[in-house]
């Protein structure tokens, strides 16, 4: 079973019509798709993403699904979440999705950062309600992916949260899954 799959398993235990919940690296929409389905028409999915074509395809796939009223984009660095919903204090978040990397078929030399994701990471970990879910999924096979995976999961560590971590498979690049869990 593929990661997104064991994350989408993972959150959908927890999330409810009515929830509100991130997709911090939107990337072709998959995630952002997935969540709005989750939280249906009285919830809502705010999804980021720094990439014009990102936020394009991802519109795409939402309107075609018929979720547009569930889901406001930002085109912005998930390290800006607290930004864009500051303001929004009576929100409980539910869950925080992030696909670290880059985005499938796009420029592969646009990655996620370690920096950025730790501020979006402790960001995400600070705006979600008690017994709240984060997933995230680490590419380790591309220039940086080892370094940001390393970082998450010192940081994690650091940090004393609870977490689970899954591996594919043995090979050293293949991709990681974190599943945080808030108490």
């Amino acid at each position: 079973m593929r990661h997104t799959e064991k994350a989408h398993i993972y959150l959908k235990k927890i999330l409810r019509c009515g929830d509100h919940v991130i997709d911090a690296t939107a990337g072709n929409g998959y995630d952002t798709q997935f969540l709005a389905e989750q939280v249906g028409s009285t919830g809502h999915v705010y999804a980021f993403d720094l990439q014009k074509e990102s936020i394009e395809e991802s519109t795409r796939r939402i309107k075609e699904f018929g979720f547009l009223k569930r889901v406001t984009f930002f085109r912005n660095c998930h390290s800006e979440i607290s930004k864009h919903l500051s303001d929004r204090n009576d929100l409980k978040i539910k869950a925080v999705t992030f696909n670290l990397g880059y985005l499938p078929g796009g420029d592969k030399n646009l990655t996620t950062q370690p920096k950025t994701t730790l501020l979006a990471l402790k960001q995400s970990y600070e705006i979600i309600a008690p017994k709240g879910k984060i997933s995230l999924i680490a590419y380790r096979g591309h220039i940086g992916g080892r370094k940001e995976y390393e970082d998450v999961e010192n940081y994690l560590n650091r940090m004393k949260w609870k977490f689970k971590k899954s591996l594919d498979t043995n090979n050293d690049d293949s991709p990681v899954l974190f599943l945080i869990s808030k108490s």
